[in-house]
């Protein structure tokens, strides 16, 4: 290939797109918190943002290691990493909301990066290709 054509995409390829694109919305949205909102709003865009974005590693960690199991011993891995993930993502949700009393708006802003990337990536690939 030359450096004119693009590189093909590949499922590696495609999550370091929205990881990168992610924490670039990321921190757009954390100074926009700041300057239009509050700091406040800010810290938690923040940690909404980097709990989607350490969700969604360990989610790929996961896959990636039940894919190389026995498929019986695939099926409880990954269904024991699911449930533990869910309830250390419900703790850390409580104890920012309820303990550390964060922003709620900011929080839900922060966790709504990756789904923004993936509708903002989903639209422009489907503007491209002409459907």
């Amino acid at each position: 290939m030359n450096e004119m054509t693009p590189e093909p995409e590949n499922d590696h390829n495609l999550f370091r797109t929205l990881i990168i694109a992610s924490g670039i919305l990321l921190i757009g949205l954390i100074f926009g918190g700041w300057l239009f909102g509050s700091r406040r709003m800010a810290v938690g865009i923040a940690c909404g943002g980097l709990l989607a974005l350490g969700n969604t590693f360990w989610l790929k960690q996961c896959i990636v290691r039940a894919m190389r199991l026995d498929p019986r011993r695939a099926v409880r891995f990954a269904v024991i990493r699911y449930l533990l993930r869910l309830a250390l993502l419900a703790g850390v949700l409580y104890l920012l909301i309820v303990r550390i009393g964060i922003d709620i708006v900011g929080l839900i802003v922060g966790l709504s990066v990756l789904v923004l990337v993936i509708i903002g990536s989903s639209l422009y690939r489907a503007a491209r290709t002409g459907g």
